[in-house]
């Protein structure tokens, strides 16, 4: 069964504490093996004292940690990805999305949402304009 978006919804996604495991994962799926992720003293001294997690991966768990609520949905795109705050490991993050509009297409709907991911202490990490898709029901 699809559940219908309403322009103005806020749905708060679910929570995940980032560890090693899941930067060495990423690193190893993707091949970015950067030493700011993966290489304790390259990372000890930059800027963020220690070894951070990706922003793709921040990315992708915070589009992991709504999903459950988007089934019926698909994705169409992002736009406008700002990475504001680094994700260390022991980090636990959860996502918000809010419905900003919605546009109508021949076969689909499109519907056009702030994806936000905070920290245990509310610090926003990143922030995007997320676009979900869903097919139209056959009348």
């Amino acid at each position: 069964m699809k559940n219908d978006l309403n322009i103005g919804e806020r749905i708060e996604g679910n929570s995940i504490t980032v560890s090693d495991f899941h930067i060495y994962s990423f690193a190893s799926l993707t091949g970015d093996f950067n030493p700011l992720h993966v290489n304790d003293e390259f990372s000890k001294k930059t800027e963020f004292k220690g070894r951070i997690a990706h922003g793709l991966l921040s990315l992708s768990l915070a589009l992991g940690l709504i999903s459950e609520y988007f089934n019926g949905y698909f994705l169409y795109g992002f736009d406008k990805i700002r990475f504001l705050n680094p994700v260390k490991p022991g980090t636990t993050i959860h996502s918000e999305i809010s419905v900003i509009s919605k546009k109508e297409k021949e076969n689909y709907d499109l519907y056009y949402c702030k994806l936000e991911l905070f920290d245990q202490d509310k610090k926003e990490i990143l922030i995007s304009e997320i676009i979900f898709g869903r097919m139209k029901k056959d009348e």
